[in-house]
Order: C-alpha cells, then structure tokens, then sequence
C-alpha cells in the first residue's frame, strides 16, 4: 500500500451537505445529511462530517455514518490504484497521514481487504494494524485478510 497522489494535498477541499455549523474561532466545521467532501482524488462521505482546522489549516476530518458506513477513497501513485476504506466513524488526521476506522472497519487495495472492528492504517509507513472485536461470540469479530495472488507474468 502507499500514499495517495502528492498533488491531492495542494487542491481545494469541496463538501456538499445539508446543513453546515461553522465555528471559525474555534476551528470546527460540522457538515451533516448525506455529506461529500473531494479533495483531488481524495473522497470522503458520511451522515456526518466533523472538519478540525488550526490557523486555517485542516488537521483530522472525522466522518460517521450513521445509516450506512462512512467511506473514504483516494488515487494511490503509480499503478497502486485505489485505496477505498468503510466505517461507522473514520477518524483521518491529515497532518500525520492516518487513517483510524472504527466499527465494522474495512480497508481495500489491488483486492486485497482488511477486515475488523478497528483498523489503523498509516498512510506514509504504509502499516496496517487491525482489531477485532471485544465481543468474542461475535462471527464477524475477528481479523480477517484477504491477500490476492501475483498475477502470473506472461513470458
């Protein structure tokens, strides 16, 4: 896995939503009902998204939903691909290039998934540390990783 495209960080941030609270004193934006922020390739939607900025500055977008998963989606470099992430609450620190996603968490590349009930990915040391779930009866409580084959090299 990789980092997404350099260009994205430098584009405008646009949201669309049906409501918006803007507290520029204290640098908190909250956008609600079926909110789409795209920033470059950068995508992000949820019931509820919750902008924190310093200096007018953004540094974390938290996005939950509520209904439906939140969803998180950028263009990786190269041939990479892209990176497309679920959960109920998707915790995105823009300064550090994390990614916390939260309650039946998701994480999809080249078809390869992560899976659990919390996943921290780091966007720049290209980790991925996955959690289960503390309700062990639970079946859809435990890690799980799906790894797609190499396509085999034509010769």
């Amino acid at each position: 896995m990789a980092q997404a495209l350099p260009s994205d960080r430098q584009k405008p941030i646009e949201i669309e939503s049906n409501t918006a609270d803007i507290d520029n004193k204290k640098g908190i934006s909250i956008y609600k009902g079926d909110v789409v922020m795209i920033q470059g390739t950068t995508r992000i939607t949820g019931d509820k998204v919750t902008v924190y900025s310093f200096k007018q500055e953004v540094q974390k977008i938290v996005a939950e939903g509520y209904k439906k998963r939140a969803y998180y989606e950028e263009q990786q470099p190269e041939d990479q691909g892209t990176l497309q992430a679920w959960g109920h609450t998707i915790d995105y620190q823009v300064a550090g290039d994390k990614i916390k996603l939260v309650k039946q968490a998701q994480l999809t590349q080249k078809g390869d998934t992560f899976t659990g009930e919390r996943i921290d990915y780091d966007l720049t040391k290209q980790t991925v540390n996955a959690k289960s779930s503390e309700n062990k009866s639970s079946p859809d409580g435990r890690v799980k990783m799906i790894y797609q084959p190499k396509p085999e090299q034509k010769q």
